[in-house]
């Protein structure tokens, strides 16, 4: 039996250089049996004067190498942007079927970020609080509303798609700005003079201790509806992990970002689901061809 070939990644930040290669990775054979799903930061509305001329690239780059193309906005997305590729679906607050390859899979989604989970100061444009009680309410009816669709369809699978993710899972992490972000790109750039006495120094900030980012609500209505996957994105410390939990497989997929990991990073997430079972890995796009004075200005 042929299976469904889901591939997600999340946090691209508009980086299309990197997309391009991504896209190549894949190649367009098999486009027909393959669902791609974003999971969030696909620009960066706060500093982008294109945003969504930048986002309609982004997913016009990835609509060519797959049937079906979900998408939700992250912390760093504008809330409602217009999207102009057909196949191109937003899940956030949403639902969808998709049946392929005699496979029936249920997706839902929520977009965003919690507040607690970025810095005060932090140039995002979709958060939500979830400290405030008819906030956290309604993104939970919302949830439950979709999920309701989603179980009355009777899927092989249920994949629960959101930007943050859960609390306690795959979410401790420092607070990474967009600043600092950019930020890491100039110390790169400092440490090619790293032993040099005309270039000035750098100072080095005290690391802060880890702390959990996610979400306490989304982790309430995982632990309660038990989808069977649960994909999300954000933090880039634990991009590329996997965890299982009670009946969920929880997948962090924001490593597809090169910062602040530009070696690291480049991961994607591959799955391969048939009714009977799923196949799971994390592959990478780092071209290890590319001639060694390349591959240093490419990925360190």
């Amino acid at each position: 039996m042929r299976a469904l070939d889901l591939i997600a990644i999340s946090d691209i930040y508009a980086d299309v250089h990197m997309l391009s290669d991504f896209v190549s990775t894949l190649g367009e054979m098999g486009r027909e049996n393959r669902v791609i799903i974003v999971a969030g930061d696909m620009g960066i509305k706060a500093t982008s004067r294109h945003y969504t001329q930048d986002v309609n690239h982004v997913l016009s780059l990835l609509s060519t190498v797959c049937k079906h193309l979900f998408y939700l906005p992250g912390d760093s997305d504008d809330r409602e942007f217009e999207v102009t590729i057909p196949n191109a679906i937003n899940l956030d607050k949403r639902n969808h079927i998709v049946e392929a390859e005699d496979v029936k899979v249920g997706l839902l989604g929520l977009g965003g970020a919690p507040t607690h989970s970025v810095r005060s100061n932090e140039p995002v444009t979709y958060l939500w609080d979830e400290s405030i009680p008819f906030i956290a309410e309604g993104q939970s009816t919302e949830l439950k509303i979709n999920i309701e669709k989603v179980m009355h369809e009777h899927p092989d699978y249920i994949i629960l798609v959101t930007h943050s993710p859960p609390y306690g899972i795959a979410d401790r992490s420092k607070s990474i700005t967009l600043r600092e972000m950019v930020v890491l790109e100039d110390l790169l750039e400092e440490l090619k003079y790293e032993g040099k006495p005309e270039e000035k120094e750098v100072t080095k900030r005290v690391p802060r201790g880890p702390r959990h980012l996610g979400s306490k609500l989304l982790r309430e209505f995982v632990k309660y509806y038990k989808p069977d996957i649960h994909i999300f994105g954000h933090v880039h410390k634990e991009g590329g992990k996997a965890e299982l939990d009670n009946e969920t497989k929880f997948f962090n997929v924001s490593h597809l970002s090169s910062l602040p990991y530009r070696l690291t990073g480049r991961k994607f997430l591959t799955m391969k689901l048939t009714r009977e079972n799923m196949s799971v890995s994390f592959n990478h796009i780092v071209r290890s061809g590319l001639p060694f004075h390349d591959f240093i200005e490419a990925y360190l």
